[in-house]
């Protein structure tokens, strides 16, 4: 397995000059992509041991998610990915109650050295930080938490043989 460095996931300077164009001028464009959030039970958070996180706390995470979706057009590529195995600080995988998804789009690529040429039902292990941004409660999946990966990097070869071997 090849373990690849972090990378902050923000915005650069020239990603939220565009996301500001045409924009009121107090309109402040997130900090990092929408698409790098992610939304898990509060009760899977504290499985990985964010006991009692609040608003704004970060943890480390590791996360085996399948790919679900590739899009590869002239000008822009998506790969859409869907966690089926989540771990904390500790690394001990488990399958979480309600399936999150992370789509990674170009810039995202980029920056983690990731190439669109994956095909679906592929594995990528990704690990990194993420901060709690949000909790909920809902009548359809209880107790929920968004959380926004400001921190990524990805470890390659995690097919099923490879783990159970």
């Amino acid at each position: 397995m090849a373990l690849r460095q972090f990378h902050d996931m923000s915005h650069d300077d020239e990603q939220l000059y565009e996301l500001s164009k045409g924009m009121p001028d107090d309109y402040e464009p997130p900090e990092y992509p929408n698409s790098l959030q992610f939304t898990i039970s509060q009760k899977d958070l504290e499985r990985a041991g964010a006991d009692g996180g609040d608003i704004g706390d970060t943890m480390r995470f590791s996360a085996l998610a399948e790919v679900t979706s590739i899009f590869k057009g002239m000008d822009h590529c998506r790969i859409e990915l869907q966690i089926d195995e989540f771990a904390g600080e500790d690394g001990k995988f488990f399958d979480p109650s309600f399936p999150g998804c992370i789509c990674l789009c170009d810039p995202e690529l980029e920056k983690l050295g990731l190439e669109a040429d994956c095909e679906r039902g592929d594995m990528i292990h990704l690990i990194g930080s993420a901060r709690l941004e949000s909790s909920s409660s809902t009548e359809w999946g209880g107790d929920m938490v968004t959380m926004q990966i400001t921190e990524l990097t990805y470890a390659e070869d995690e097919s099923t043989e490879s783990r159970e071997g």
